[in-house]
């Protein structure tokens, strides 16, 4: 309703305009090519001149009010229309740039100016503007600033000069290079980063560009701020103004100093390469899977044996020289490699000029495309056949000394076995010796004892009646008797329980422990399977033997106040286990001395194994016999009865 109303107002206004001659600013306004416009005091546009109706194509009723923003573009719109009024408000003069659309349907950069019209006593009785298109200086002002942004972005040092050698601009690139800042150059002569030497290089420069010449990847030399020498190539182009007339010159420096070097580095790591390769006898190739072509270094030919041009630059050809049988091995390396990881490694025969066979060696990667698609293959060659011929008499070398160690081995072994078999016997001949002393002592030595107490009893009891003095000697003497007999059995026990016989290994090694404990006050705590039962006499005396040997040490050299011993079977086998609690062996263990020597070898003469573990908590034997060999044998009495 306030915009119809707006419009309203407007209308009244024109056609009051129209019923009265119009002010000599507007006639005036018609003759100015510039867009000129005219608003109340309100803010509402009354009065277009024609520059403006002709460019927008619209009649006047069109514009007037604020139909004249119905032109602008939509991006520019509500900021042109918060511009105008912000400023009409504040009765400021101001400017703004905006696209509006012209009358064949482009829209064109306009510059609006305006200024406030005031009445007699300051009144403001509104605007006065007008538009000029802007829109090719738009342009050219993007086209200049991409431009500006480009010579200040580039890495090669951008400069102009005029005729006269005076530099004009200066860019960072050129700042970096030369080490003078923009505002130390400008109004300098050029000649100031040239060489003493190298002054007449700028005059020719300066003469070429007069003539309109160009001057391309000239290599110079230029100083900096700092005097060191830079090397550079230049590009000096003659700059002409609007009429065709060389006005000035831009130059492009690029500072080639590191490519150089770079380039001089990477010819002399070529001749390095090139070098080493011959020293080693190692030559390069190269195979293009598309058109199958084969590049191949200098030295290539010489390695396989040929003479120069000899080698044909395609892949078909260059399996030529390879043995028959190689060639299916050359072929497989190569479609592995296509197929697989890119890596290529085969060794094949060459057939040389002179008819010999050398061994090649092949290494190589394969080489992809951007999609990952392989297109060719690069790698190394190098004569093997002193390394293949060495191999061939190491091997046999070492086919040689394989069989002297296996003959070696074997006599070793049967040396051992001899030795085995004799500590076997030892050990049969040792328990068989300690039961014949354990009988005799038993059976002799304990009868005489018998005999001799069997004797003196009567000698003493005729003396308690006579002479108790030499009464008191026969008790003593029967005494020591009782005493040796006592220490006789026991003697003979430990050398060969007979209990061990009779009763089996439960009842001999109860026995013992028992004895062992009320002798040397350590506690043992003993642990027997019944599952066990009677094993054969060699394994009965093995672990009866390990437990006497195990409980010794214990009581010798542990300081431990107790003992732990346990026998029991499983399905497989019977174990021993042995342990005490006291300062275990030291370290670094000692050799094994022959009682642990004795156990590991009756342990391995039965096809078991011992360990043994030792630290600051204490000592374990372990001791692990095969339960089927430890069977005892049925006697031909026994079968016979048990059919």
């Amino acid at each position: 309703m306030k915009r119809e109303t707006r419009f309203l107002h407007a209308a009244r206004e024109k056609d009051s305009m129209e019923e009265n001659p119009l002010p000599a600013r507007m006639i005036t306004a018609d003759a100015v090519p510039a867009m000129v416009w005219i608003s109340d005091p309100n803010g509402l546009l009354i009065y277009f001149n024609r520059a403006w109706l002709e460019f927008t194509g619209r009649k006047m009723q069109q514009e007037i009010g604020e139909g004249w923003t119905s032109g602008i573009h939509a991006d520019d719109v509500q900021r042109c229309v918060d511009s105008y009024r912000s400023s009409t408000k504040s009765r400021l003069p101001f400017k703004m740039e905006y696209r509006l659309r012209r009358a064949d349907g482009e829209y064109r950069w306009v510059l609006a100016h305006a200024q406030p019209r005031l009445g007699d006593g300051g009144v403001l009785e509104g605007y006065v503007g007008a538009c000029l298109d802007i829109t090719e200086q738009k342009a050219s002002e993007e086209i200049n600033s991409k431009l500006a942004a480009i010579v200040q972005s580039s890495d090669d040092a951008i400069i102009t000069k005029d005729l006269n050698g005076i530099i004009n601009s200066w860019n960072k690139s050129a700042e970096r290079i030369f080490g003078y800042t923009e505002g130390e150059v400008l109004g300098k002569p050029i000649t100031i980063l040239i060489p003493p030497e190298l002054q007449i290089e700028e005059k020719e420069i300066l003469r070429r560009l007069r003539s309109g010449q160009r001057i391309d990847h000239f290599e110079t030399v230029r100083i900096t701020k700092g005097g060191e020498k830079v090397l550079v190539s230049l590009t000096v182009s003659p700059v002409k103004d609007a009429s065709g007339r060389i006005v000035a010159a831009s130059k492009v420096a690029r500072d080639v100093t590191r490519t150089r070097q770079v380039e001089q580095a990477l010819r002399e790591s070529e001749e390095r390469m090139r070098f080493c390769l011959e020293a080693a006898h190692v030559g390069t190739w190269h195979w293009d899977i598309n058109d199958g072509s084969v590049r191949w270094s200098e030295n290539m030919e010489s390695i396989h044996g040929h003479p120069r041009g000899s080698l044909k630059g395609k892949y078909e050809a260059s399996l030529e020289g390879v043995t028959i049988e190689d060639r299916q091995a050359v072929r497989k390396a190569i479609e592995q490699a296509l197929e697989g990881d890119g890596k290529y490694h085969v060794e094949y025969r060459q057939t040389r000029s002179d008819g010999s066979t050398g061994w090649m060696e092949a290494l190589g990667q394969v080489t992809y495309d951007s999609a990952k698609r392989p297109e060719g293959i690069m790698g190394v060659c190098r004569d093997i056949t002193e390394r293949r011929s060495s191999e061939a008499a190491l091997k046999e070398a070492r086919e040689e000394l394989e069989a002297k160690v296996k003959e070696r081995t074997a006599d070793l072994d049967r040396a051992q076995e001899r030795l085995r078999r004799l500590s076997a016997q030892l050990m049969r001949m040792q328990d068989d010796e300690r039961r014949r002393i354990a009988r005799e002592l038993h059976d002799t030595a304990g009868q005489l004892l018998v005999a001799l107490n069997l004797t003196l009893v009567p000698v003493q009891d005729a003396l308690l009646q006579k002479d108790s003095e030499m009464a008191a000697q026969i008790t003593e003497s029967l005494r020591l008797v009782d005493e040796l007999s006592r220490d006789l059995r026991t003697m003979s026990h430990l050398l060969h329980p007979p209990l061990l016989d009779e009763a089996g290994l439960h009842s001999a090694v109860r026995w013992y422990v028992e004895g062992f404990a009320e002798r040397s006050k350590i506690k043992v705590d003993l642990h027997l399977d019944p599952n066990v039962g009677r094993l054969s006499p060699e394994f009965e005396t093995a672990i009866f033997r390990i437990v006497q040997e195990c409980l010794t040490n214990i009581h010798r050299h542990s300081g431990s106040g107790s003992a732990a011993i346990a026998i029991h079977r499983d399905s497989n086998n019977i174990k021993v286990n042995i342990q005490d609690r006291g300062k275990g062996m030291p370290v670094p263990a000692p050799r094994a001395g022959v009682g642990i020597q004795g156990m590991r070898e009756r342990v391995r003469q039965l096809g078991g194994n011992l360990e043994i573990e030792s630290g600051a908590n204490g000592t374990r034997v372990s001791a692990t016999f095969p339960a089927d060999a430890a069977l005892p044998e049925l006697s031909e009495a026994s079968l016979n009865l048990a059919s």
